[in-house]
Formats: C-alpha cells, structure tokens, sequence
C-alpha cells in the first residue's frame, strides 16, 4: 500500500509529494520529480527532522505519512532543520540578535558560546504559550509536522518514540551485519539473534517504545521533563548532575524553535551501545552456541543457557541507562561504564519465565 511523504533537497528550494509503496519507488520518483540529474543510486535519503538516514524498509514502514524526508546527491552533505533553522538567524533573521558584534561572535566562538546566545533568543518567546497544547491553539509550534499530530504532547512523545526505534534498528543493523550473523553455523547464531530481536521488539512495543519520556503529562515517574514540559540536562555521562546548572534547560512546548533545538539534546548512553552493548549481545550468543554458559543469577557454569534480553532492553532503551544532557554534555569520547555477556542457565530462565 501505497503512502505519501514530502521530499525536498538540501537547499529547501524546492518542497514535492510523493506517494510510494517502497524505498526504492521513493528515491527514483524524488530524484524525478526534484530534476536530479544522476542516477537514482547516487542519492541518499534522510529525514529532514533529525537527519537519520533512511536505508532499510522496515524502518521506512515505520515513519508516518507526510514525513518530510531531503534527498541528497552524491557530493552533499545533509543539513538537519535544527542547522537550517540556526543558518536562517545567522543570516535572514540577524536583527534579533542584538547587535553586528554579537552576530559575528554568533558564528564564530566556540559551540558552548553559540548555544548561549541561541538559548538567550528563544529566551524571548512567551512562557505563556508553554502551557497551550492544541493544534488550533498554536499552529505556528506545529509548522513542518504531520497533520495527525493534534497535541504537542502526542507530538514529543512521538519524538521520543523515534529515538528509541532509532537504537533499535541501530541493533538490528549492526546484528545482522555482523560476521556472527552472515557467516553462521548450521544457521544457529543466525537464529539466535533473530529470536534476541524479536524479543527486544516485544518489550519495546510493550512499554510503548517509551512515548512518555518526552510527554510532560506521562506518569512523573517516567517522564524526563516537569508538568510544564521544562527539560534539564544531566550533565556528563559519569556526573550526577550537569555543571552548568540553571543554564542547560530547555522547554521544547514553548516555541517551534525550541523544539527543533530540542532535536540536539541527546538521550546519551552511559554504558554505549555501539561500543560496548552490543559486543556483549555478540559475546553472549557466541558463548551460548560454544555452549560456555555462566549463568549471571546463580553464577553456575553450564553447557545450555538463554540470552538475559531484559538486561540488553535496559541499557538500550530506558532510563536506567540513558542520560538526556544538552550537546555540550556529550560526551563522544570511550565510556569506562561496560555492559557483559548476561546469560541465564536453563534452571534459572525456567524460574525467571514462571
């Protein structure tokens, strides 16, 4: 069944409709349509909200209708709304920063400076509007959003539930490109992660893929922001609190703005999932299949065991192991924090399923 997106190019110059049952039909008929002319394999897709790229059809089928997707030639570089918005004040709208010394410190100092003078901008924005959570109300807040998102509650808890899909198809992809999966013996390993997949989808799907972390009337003790929708940052991955306290707040339900610079606050994994999460799910499937199992409940040794998937959807996708914190408290360096190879025997997964 056929669905409708919005495609444009890097440039914004030029915004068309296209209705398409796949990727492939979606590429061809936007590189078409936008006048591309290079073969349609050049061009890469992307979503124009947060600047995921769109390579899989599984993880297209999970994108609404109406999303707004830029396609990319060959030699261009992908520009996310939230790096459109900031050009479009370092240029159209440079008389709302205050003077031609402060644009021009705006462009050049370091990120932590430029994020200063942002916030201070949309500091601006009426604090009474905030609490406005119709669309009819304030259809300025929802410009560039698909048409089916009434509520700016439904709107951030969809945002969140698209971060969560991201690490999962992030894990899927990395699983099931991996030497474990491709080069599988008598098919086991294979099997193994498909069912580890499964599972860890069930779990999602069951929690909602965590929608309410980002929706301030979710239950308190979930959601990551107060009643009132104000965000605060967590500081590094290994502080207990961010050190520009005060400074690193965000309340993306106030303004279109700050929600598009919402897009650049990251829900940080302290144990990472690249590095160190998903090398583990690897190491405890190959122990598995070694048949090299030690059970992490009862710490007994044995040939038969069962990959611990409640652990795995922990670290991936909840707050026990995510962190939100404000770009500067990014930190892209290697985390000391590990994740391991969590097994359970057969005795302690039968007593675990009971």
């Amino acid at each position: 069944m056929k669905k409708g997106y919005k495609v444009t190019d890097v440039k914004r110059e030029k915004k068309i409709g296209v209705a398409a049952e796949n990727l492939e039909e979606l590429i061809e008929k936007s590189c078409k349509k936008l006048g591309f002319n290079v073969s349609c394999a050049e061009c890469r897709l992307y979503v124009a909200e947060d600047g995921t790229q769109v390579d899989d059809e599984d993880y297209l089928r999970t994108l609404a209708p109406q999303t707004l997707f830029i396609l990319l030639q060959e030699n261009e570089t992908m520009v996310t709304d939230f790096d459109f918005f900031y050009n479009m004040i370092t240029s159209a709208k440079k008389d709302y920063i205050n003077t031609g010394k402060a644009a021009k410190e705006f462009l050049n100092v370091n990120l932590k400076e430029k994020f200063k003078v942002l916030e201070r901008y949309i500091s601006a924005a009426n604090d009474s509007r905030a609490m406005i959570s119709e669309r009819t109300q304030d259809p300025d807040w929802f410009e560039g959003l698909d048409s089916s998102e009434k509520t700016k509650e439904q709107s951030m808890s969809k945002r969140a539930k698209e971060r969560m899909r991201g690490y999962y198809y992030k894990t899927k992809t990395a699983l099931q490109s991996s030497q474990l999966y491709v080069h599988t013996k008598n098919g086991e390993s294979k099997k193994l992660i498909d069912l580890f997949l499964v599972e860890l989808r069930r779990r999602l799907e069951n929690s909602k893929y965590n929608g309410d972390y980002f929706n301030r009337k979710g239950d308190e003790g979930v959601r990551l922001c107060n009643e009132n929708g104000l965000f605060e940052c967590g500081g590094l991955w290994n502080n207990k609190k961010c050190i520009y306290e005060g400074e690193h707040v965000i309340n993306p339900y106030r303004s279109r703005e700050e929600r598009i610079i919402f897009q650049t606050w990251n829900l940080d994994h302290k144990i990472e999932l690249s590095r160190s999460i998903i090398p583990n799910i690897q190491e405890a499937i190959r122990n598995i299949i070694h048949e090299n199992v030690k059970c992490v409940m009862c710490n007994v040794s044995s040939a038969k065991g069962h990959i611990e998937i409640d652990r795995y959807y922990l670290q991936i996708f909840t707050s026990d192991n995510l962190k939100l914190v404000h770009i500067v408290c990014h930190d892209k360096g290697k985390h000391s924090a590990e994740s391991s190879a969590y097994i359970l025997c057969q005795k302690c997964f039968g007593n675990y399923r009971v």
